[in-house]
Protein backbone atom coordinates (compact mmCIF):
# COMPACT_ATOMS: atom_id res chain seq x y z
CA UNK A 1 0.00 0.00 0.00
CA UNK A 2 1.46 3.17 -0.98
CA UNK A 3 -0.05 6.91 0.04
CA UNK A 4 -0.27 9.36 -2.54
CA UNK A 5 1.27 12.93 -1.50
CA UNK A 6 -1.23 15.55 -0.47
CA UNK A 7 0.43 17.99 -2.23
CA UNK A 8 2.57 18.80 -5.31
CA UNK A 9 6.46 18.43 -4.80
CA UNK A 10 8.78 19.62 -7.36
CA UNK A 11 11.73 16.86 -7.20
CA UNK A 12 15.24 18.59 -8.34
CA UNK A 13 17.95 16.65 -9.90
CA UNK A 14 15.76 12.94 -9.66
CA UNK A 15 18.79 11.80 -11.30
CA UNK A 16 21.74 12.75 -8.65
CA UNK A 17 23.64 9.69 -7.01
CA UNK A 18 23.35 10.41 -3.27
CA UNK A 19 24.91 6.41 -2.78
CA UNK A 20 27.89 5.91 -5.18
CA UNK A 21 28.81 2.45 -4.23
CA UNK A 22 25.21 1.29 -5.31
CA UNK A 23 24.37 3.36 -7.83
CA UNK A 24 21.06 4.92 -6.06
CA UNK A 25 19.95 8.04 -6.84
CA UNK A 26 17.64 10.88 -5.26
CA UNK A 27 14.59 9.26 -7.52
CA UNK A 28 15.58 5.99 -5.54
CA UNK A 29 14.93 7.54 -2.28
CA UNK A 30 11.67 9.59 -3.17
CA UNK A 31 10.33 6.07 -4.40
CA UNK A 32 11.38 4.38 -0.50
CA UNK A 33 9.92 7.34 0.68
CA UNK A 34 6.27 6.92 -1.23
CA UNK A 35 6.49 2.76 -0.76
CA UNK A 36 7.58 3.08 3.01
CA UNK A 37 5.44 5.83 4.28
CA UNK A 38 2.64 4.08 5.48
CA UNK A 39 4.76 2.84 8.26
CA UNK A 40 6.98 5.59 8.72
CA UNK A 41 4.58 8.27 9.14
CA UNK A 42 3.19 6.37 11.97
CA UNK A 43 6.24 6.27 13.86
CA UNK A 44 7.15 10.12 13.19
CA UNK A 45 3.97 11.15 13.98
CA UNK A 46 3.79 14.50 16.21
CA UNK A 47 7.84 13.46 17.06
CA UNK A 48 10.21 16.44 16.66
CA UNK A 49 12.91 15.34 13.73
CA UNK A 50 16.72 16.24 13.89
CA UNK A 51 17.77 15.33 9.74
CA UNK A 52 20.74 14.63 8.34
CA UNK A 53 20.88 16.08 4.84
CA UNK A 54 23.89 14.75 2.05
CA UNK A 55 22.78 16.87 -0.77
CA UNK A 56 25.37 15.88 -2.67
CA UNK A 57 25.72 12.22 -1.91
CA UNK A 58 27.05 10.42 1.04
CA UNK A 59 30.50 10.53 0.46
CA UNK A 60 30.01 14.38 0.15
CA UNK A 61 29.63 16.66 2.76
CA UNK A 62 26.58 15.80 5.00
CA UNK A 63 25.07 18.21 8.31
CA UNK A 64 22.80 17.87 11.18
CA UNK A 65 19.63 19.99 10.79
CA UNK A 66 17.19 20.54 14.06
CA UNK A 67 15.63 23.44 12.57
CA UNK A 68 13.23 24.18 9.32
CA UNK A 69 14.90 24.57 6.32
CA UNK A 70 14.33 27.73 4.98
CA UNK A 71 12.07 28.77 2.73
CA UNK A 72 9.26 26.29 3.77
CA UNK A 73 6.35 25.05 1.80
CA UNK A 74 3.10 26.84 3.86
CA UNK A 75 1.82 22.71 3.85
CA UNK A 76 4.63 21.79 5.99
CA UNK A 77 3.49 21.64 9.99
CA UNK A 78 6.51 23.05 12.12
CA UNK A 79 6.81 23.01 15.88
CA UNK A 80 8.62 25.48 18.15
CA UNK A 81 9.90 23.01 21.09
CA UNK A 82 12.20 23.51 24.11
CA UNK A 83 16.30 23.48 22.73
CA UNK A 84 19.17 22.23 24.98
CA UNK A 85 21.26 24.31 23.10
CA UNK A 86 22.49 28.14 22.27
CA UNK A 87 18.75 29.22 21.60
CA UNK A 88 15.24 28.50 23.77
CA UNK A 89 13.50 27.04 21.25
CA UNK A 90 13.78 24.97 18.07
CA UNK A 91 11.71 25.31 14.97
CA UNK A 92 11.08 21.83 14.10
CA UNK A 93 9.19 20.16 11.10
CA UNK A 94 6.30 17.54 11.77
CA UNK A 95 6.54 15.00 9.48
CA UNK A 96 2.47 14.11 8.83
CA UNK A 97 2.11 13.99 5.65
CA UNK A 98 3.78 12.21 2.33
CA UNK A 99 4.19 15.56 0.58
CA UNK A 100 6.41 16.42 3.78
CA UNK A 101 8.26 13.34 3.34
CA UNK A 102 8.80 13.98 -0.30
CA UNK A 103 10.05 17.61 0.35
CA UNK A 104 12.67 16.52 2.81
CA UNK A 105 14.03 13.68 0.49
CA UNK A 106 13.87 16.32 -2.65
CA UNK A 107 16.51 18.19 0.12
CA UNK A 108 18.69 15.61 0.31
CA UNK A 109 17.03 14.12 3.68
CA UNK A 110 19.09 10.59 4.09
CA UNK A 111 18.77 10.11 7.77
CA UNK A 112 15.65 10.97 10.06
CA UNK A 113 16.47 10.89 13.53
CA UNK A 114 13.58 11.26 16.19
CA UNK A 115 13.26 11.39 20.19
CA UNK A 116 11.32 9.60 22.46
CA UNK A 117 8.27 11.66 23.06
CA UNK A 118 5.71 13.36 21.30
CA UNK A 119 6.28 17.26 20.77
CA UNK A 120 2.89 17.97 22.95
CA UNK A 121 4.37 15.89 26.07
CA UNK A 122 8.12 16.72 26.38
CA UNK A 123 8.86 15.16 29.67
CA UNK A 124 6.69 11.80 28.53
CA UNK A 125 8.56 9.45 26.70
CA UNK A 126 6.29 7.05 24.89
CA UNK A 127 9.02 4.60 24.56
CA UNK A 128 12.47 3.28 26.65
CA UNK A 129 15.07 2.63 24.51
CA UNK A 130 18.76 1.06 24.61
CA UNK A 131 21.08 1.15 22.29
CA UNK A 132 23.88 -1.27 21.77
CA UNK A 133 26.48 0.20 19.90
CA UNK A 134 30.07 -2.11 19.26
CA UNK A 135 33.17 -0.49 19.58
CA UNK A 136 34.96 -2.54 17.04
CA UNK A 137 33.79 -3.81 13.76
CA UNK A 138 31.72 -7.28 14.01
CA UNK A 139 28.22 -7.95 15.00
CA UNK A 140 28.22 -11.27 16.84
CA UNK A 141 28.95 -9.74 20.36
CA UNK A 142 25.99 -6.90 19.75
CA UNK A 143 23.84 -9.89 19.04
CA UNK A 144 25.18 -11.74 22.23
CA UNK A 145 24.42 -8.90 24.52
CA UNK A 146 21.20 -8.13 22.93
CA UNK A 147 19.65 -11.87 23.48
CA UNK A 148 20.65 -11.36 26.88
CA UNK A 149 18.83 -8.20 27.61
CA UNK A 150 15.85 -10.24 25.54
CA UNK A 151 16.19 -12.69 28.04
CA UNK A 152 16.21 -10.16 30.95
CA UNK A 153 12.99 -8.51 29.77
CA UNK A 154 11.09 -11.82 28.91
CA UNK A 155 11.93 -12.82 32.80
CA UNK A 156 10.49 -9.46 34.12
CA UNK A 157 6.96 -10.16 31.29
CA UNK A 158 8.10 -6.62 29.27
CA UNK A 159 7.20 -6.54 25.74
CA UNK A 160 10.37 -5.26 23.40
CA UNK A 161 10.91 -5.01 20.35
CA UNK A 162 14.76 -4.93 18.37
CA UNK A 163 15.77 -2.83 15.54
CA UNK A 164 19.17 -2.76 13.81
CA UNK A 165 20.22 1.16 13.84
CA UNK A 166 21.53 1.10 10.06
CA UNK A 167 24.57 1.37 11.17
CA UNK A 168 26.77 -1.10 13.23
CA UNK A 169 24.90 -1.44 16.31
CA UNK A 170 21.38 -2.41 17.55
CA UNK A 171 18.60 -0.69 19.36
CA UNK A 172 15.99 -2.61 22.16
CA UNK A 173 12.92 -0.74 22.49
CA UNK A 174 10.40 -1.22 25.79
CA UNK A 175 6.95 0.88 25.05
CA UNK A 176 5.46 2.45 27.89
CA UNK A 177 2.09 3.24 29.23
CA UNK A 178 1.47 6.91 29.46
CA UNK A 179 2.10 8.69 32.52
CA UNK A 180 5.71 8.44 32.98
CA UNK A 181 8.75 10.97 33.28
CA UNK A 182 12.20 10.50 31.71
CA UNK A 183 13.72 10.48 35.82
CA UNK A 184 11.34 7.56 36.29
CA UNK A 185 12.59 5.62 33.46
CA UNK A 186 16.22 6.74 34.04
CA UNK A 187 16.15 4.06 37.25
CA UNK A 188 14.84 1.21 35.30
CA UNK A 189 17.34 1.81 32.44
CA UNK A 190 20.61 2.23 34.95
CA UNK A 191 19.56 -0.65 36.57
CA UNK A 192 19.33 -2.96 33.25
CA UNK A 193 22.44 -1.24 32.43
CA UNK A 194 24.37 -2.03 35.46
CA UNK A 195 22.89 -5.72 35.79
CA UNK A 196 24.05 -6.03 31.95
CA UNK A 197 27.60 -5.18 32.89
CA UNK A 198 27.31 -7.45 35.93
CA UNK A 199 26.29 -10.74 34.06
CA UNK A 200 28.45 -10.19 30.88
CA UNK A 201 31.60 -8.62 32.13
CA UNK A 202 33.33 -9.29 29.18
CA UNK A 203 31.15 -8.23 26.46
CA UNK A 204 29.32 -4.85 28.05
CA UNK A 205 30.75 -1.62 29.21
CA UNK A 206 29.23 1.60 30.06
CA UNK A 207 32.07 3.46 29.45
CA UNK A 208 31.06 6.55 27.61
CA UNK A 209 34.66 7.44 26.25
CA UNK A 210 35.22 5.56 23.08
CA UNK A 211 39.01 4.85 23.51
CA UNK A 212 38.50 3.32 26.82
CA UNK A 213 35.71 1.03 25.93
CA UNK A 214 38.42 -1.78 24.16
CA UNK A 215 36.09 -4.32 22.20
CA UNK A 216 33.46 -4.45 24.22
CA UNK A 217 29.72 -3.53 23.41
CA UNK A 218 28.67 0.07 24.54
CA UNK A 219 25.48 -0.32 26.35
CA UNK A 220 24.01 3.17 26.13
CA UNK A 221 21.14 4.11 28.36
CA UNK A 222 21.80 7.47 28.48
CA UNK A 223 20.42 8.27 24.97
CA UNK A 224 17.26 7.63 26.69
CA UNK A 225 16.54 10.63 27.76
CA UNK A 226 14.20 14.51 26.87
CA UNK A 227 15.86 16.13 24.02
CA UNK A 228 17.99 12.89 22.69
CA UNK A 229 17.25 11.30 19.63
CA UNK A 230 17.79 7.88 17.70
CA UNK A 231 17.00 6.96 14.04
CA UNK A 232 13.58 6.37 13.26
CA UNK A 233 12.07 3.39 12.16
CA UNK A 234 12.67 2.31 8.17
CA UNK A 235 14.83 5.81 7.98
CA UNK A 236 17.38 4.97 5.37
CA UNK A 237 20.98 5.79 6.91
CA UNK A 238 23.90 7.67 5.18
CA UNK A 239 26.49 4.11 4.57
CA UNK A 240 27.73 3.35 1.68
CA UNK A 241 25.49 0.49 0.98
CA UNK A 242 22.35 1.83 1.70
CA UNK A 243 20.93 0.42 4.74
CA UNK A 244 17.71 1.39 6.50
CA UNK A 245 17.01 1.03 10.22
CA UNK A 246 14.67 -2.09 10.00
CA UNK A 247 13.17 -3.89 13.07
CA UNK A 248 13.93 -7.47 13.28
CA UNK A 249 12.88 -10.66 14.99
CA UNK A 250 14.51 -12.37 18.04
CA UNK A 251 14.63 -15.71 15.84
CA UNK A 252 16.34 -13.28 13.14
CA UNK A 253 19.23 -12.23 15.17
CA UNK A 254 19.45 -15.30 16.35
CA UNK A 255 19.86 -17.12 12.80
CA UNK A 256 22.76 -14.31 12.14
CA UNK A 257 20.82 -11.04 10.86
CA UNK A 258 23.04 -8.08 10.50
CA UNK A 259 22.80 -4.50 9.95
CA UNK A 260 23.64 -4.55 6.20
CA UNK A 261 21.05 -6.79 5.44
CA UNK A 262 18.46 -4.32 5.21
CA UNK A 263 19.07 -1.80 2.63
CA UNK A 264 16.90 0.46 0.68
CA UNK A 265 15.36 -1.95 -2.61
CA UNK A 266 15.17 -4.29 0.41
CA UNK A 267 13.00 -3.22 3.07
CA UNK A 268 9.79 -2.38 1.23
CA UNK A 269 9.50 -6.05 -0.22
CA UNK A 270 10.38 -6.60 3.64
CA UNK A 271 7.80 -4.98 5.37
CA UNK A 272 4.91 -5.84 2.06
CA UNK A 273 5.44 -9.60 3.01
CA UNK A 274 6.39 -9.32 7.38
CA UNK A 275 4.51 -5.94 7.30
CA UNK A 276 5.30 -3.94 10.57
CA UNK A 277 7.69 -5.76 13.34
CA UNK A 278 7.93 -2.35 15.44
CA UNK A 279 4.49 -2.30 16.58
CA UNK A 280 3.14 -3.15 20.47
CA UNK A 281 -0.24 -4.88 21.48
CA UNK A 282 0.43 -3.47 25.25
CA UNK A 283 2.19 -0.70 26.76
CA UNK A 284 3.97 -1.47 30.32
CA UNK A 285 3.36 0.59 33.38
CA UNK A 286 7.12 1.00 34.97
CA UNK A 287 6.33 2.88 38.22
CA UNK A 288 6.44 -0.38 40.60
CA UNK A 289 9.29 -1.36 39.11
CA UNK A 290 11.11 2.02 39.92
CA UNK A 291 9.38 2.43 43.26
CA UNK A 292 11.28 -1.39 43.89
CA UNK A 293 14.40 -0.20 42.62
CA UNK A 294 14.04 2.92 44.44
CA UNK A 295 13.91 0.46 47.98
CA UNK A 296 16.61 -1.92 46.70
CA UNK A 297 19.09 -0.49 44.55
CA UNK A 298 18.80 -3.20 41.58
CA UNK A 299 17.44 -5.53 40.07
CA UNK A 300 18.50 -8.52 42.23
CA UNK A 301 17.35 -6.76 44.85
Amino acid sequence: MELAAEHVVNITHPEKVLWPDSGLRKIDLIEYYVSISPYLLRHLKDRPITMIRCPDGVDKHHFYQKNAPVPTPEWVTIVDVPSDGKTDVLHTVIVDSVATLLWLGNLGCIEIHIGFNHYQSPVSPEWLAFDLDPSVPGFDRVVRVALALHELLERLSLPHVAKTSGATGLQVFVPLAPGHTYAETRVFSEAVARYMQTVLPNDVTLERLTKQRGHKVYFDYMQHGQGRTLIAPYSPRATRYASVSTPVSWAELQQGAKPEDFTLPIVPRRIEALGDLFWFGERVDLHPTVRFLRRHGSLEG
